[in-house]
């Protein structure tokens, strides 16, 4: 109940998100060797929408916004140039079939701090636009953004109406009709990997399974979260605290490619 009166601050829904990603990353790489069943993908769907709302929040509360955008732009150069390292390693960018280098994948496999970047790019530019500011530059901004974030962002294809439908949600107050067209989304993406299954796409796994693999529609897991959202930014705000996750993000995402490449 204290719960439900208190809610949840950003810096609370932060956390929680980390340690899901935490969860989902290890998983994703170390899922068969633990032994980890398979509803675990489940789990972490929610986290990349957490962070793009949070990114929605922080759009709308810093005084910055072009600090903002290097700290991501500079967050995520140093994860690329981890994961080209990582590649170079493992030749993780080559394609098991063919055994052709697939160059799209050398700067994964991961750099959310990326998929943000282009979020809040496209999010400025959308808003000066709405806002009838500097419309010439705003819209070729927000088009390519756009596109970058579908084509080539992680999670982007699934992520990017939902980082439209929570800004336009925020900058507008209408917190109800945004967490009903989050709802349908997520039953789109549902519908999409039943009729996958329905076609036999997947024909020697059972639904479950499929269900476990093209997993996206879980992001309706991110609902309730934002419901109990409180507006407050919460944590104290220092420094390191601020700090952290542009820490904690490349770091465990090291650790884990050199526990899979290497132990």
């Amino acid at each position: 109940m204290s719960l439900l009166k208190k809610g949840l601050t950003g810096y609370q829904l932060k956390v929680l998100a980390m340690i899901f990603m935490l969860v989902d990353h290890l998983n994703m790489y170390l899922g068969p060797e633990l032994h980890w069943p398979l509803w675990i993908n489940f789990l972490g769907r929610f986290v990349a929408p957490t962070f793009s709302f949070l990114l929605v929040e922080g759009y709308f509360h810093t005084r910055n916004k072009r600090r903002y955008l290097k700290r991501l732009l500079l967050g995520a150069l140093v994860v690329g140039i981890g994961n080209i390292i990582y590649n170079l390693l493992t030749k993780a960018y080559i394609n098991p079939f063919d055994h052709q280098p697939n160059y799209l994948l050398f700067l994964g496999p991961h750099n959310i701090f990326l998929t943000l970047a282009l979020q809040l790019i496209m999010m400025w530019s959308l808003d000066n636009i709405l806002n009838k500011h500097r419309r010439k530059v705003s819209w070729p901004a927000f088009i390519v953004s756009a596109l970058l974030m579908f084509a080539f962002a992680e999670g982007g294809v699934y992520l990017l109406p939902l980082a439209l439908i929570f800004f336009l949600g925020r900058k507008y107050y209408k917190k109800a009709p945004m967490l009903w067209a989050t709802f349908f989304w997520c039953a789109l993406l549902f519908a999409k990997a039943y009729y996958s299954y329905s076609r036999g796409a997947t024909a020697s796994v059972s639904l479950y399974d499929h269900l476990t693999f093209a997993s996206e529609f879980m992001m309706v897991a991110v609902i309730p979260l934002i419901w109990l959202y409180n507006g407050k930014r919460g944590g104290s705000g220092s420094q390191a605290e601020k700090s952290f996750f542009y820490i904690f993000y490349p770091v465990h995402l090291w650790i884990i490619y050199l526990i899979k490449a290497f132990v």
